[in-house]
């Protein structure tokens, strides 16, 4: 396994706070947006991803997390 390089953690948050940030959520979506961005960006860094797949996968995981938590929020 690859050792976690501090530079793919930075850019994972960066990504996800970005993400976060967009346009107007409800409390679910921004949390869902967190949750799967991090989330996936915590496990493509675990598993030894490069700098760009976990840049990736974190901004997958924060818009499907995000979808998600809008769905809820619209319920």
């Amino acid at each position: 396994m690859k050792n976690l390089n501090i530079k793919n953690i930075l850019l994972a948050g960066a990504t996800v706070l970005l993400m976060a940030g967009c346009g107007q959520m409800g409390p679910e979506a921004t949390k869902g947006a967190l949750v799967g961005g991090a989330g996936a960006a915590g496990v493509t860094a675990l598993v030894g991803g490069s700098g760009r797949s976990v840049a990736t996968a974190a901004a997958v995981g924060a818009v499907l997390g995000g979808v998600y938590g809008d769905s809820k929020d619209k319920e």
